[in-house]
């Protein structure tokens, strides 16, 4: 089963501290689905990676890989929050 299938854009756009694209997180998620869970360790790598145009700091400087290092954890901790939706989910079905 798809994760993208069983999850809504309300239920995504809840789980993010902030402000996202949810066709960007709808893409993550497909690209580090494993079995019935993400992968968060690469699903925080990707998100990092996807939006580091945002970032305003000279690429190598210490400002951008604090904020490069800022984005995966907050990647990170998305796909922590989806994982644990699923969970609950798969826990009622």
């Amino acid at each position: 089963m798809k994760i993208n299938d069983i999850l809504s854009d309300e239920e995504i756009e809840n789980l993010i501290d902030g402000s996202s694209d949810i066709a960007m997180i709808r893409r993550l998620i497909e690209k580090t689905q494993y079995k019935n869970l993400i992968d968060d360790e690469d699903f925080a790598d990707q998100f990092s990676f996807q939006i580091r145009g945002f970032i305003d700091a000279e690429i190598g400087s210490d400002a951008y890989e604090k904020a490069y290092i800022n984005n995966r954890d907050w990647g990170f901790n998305i796909a922590t929050n989806i994982n644990e939706l699923l969970i609950n989910k798969w826990t009622k079905m």
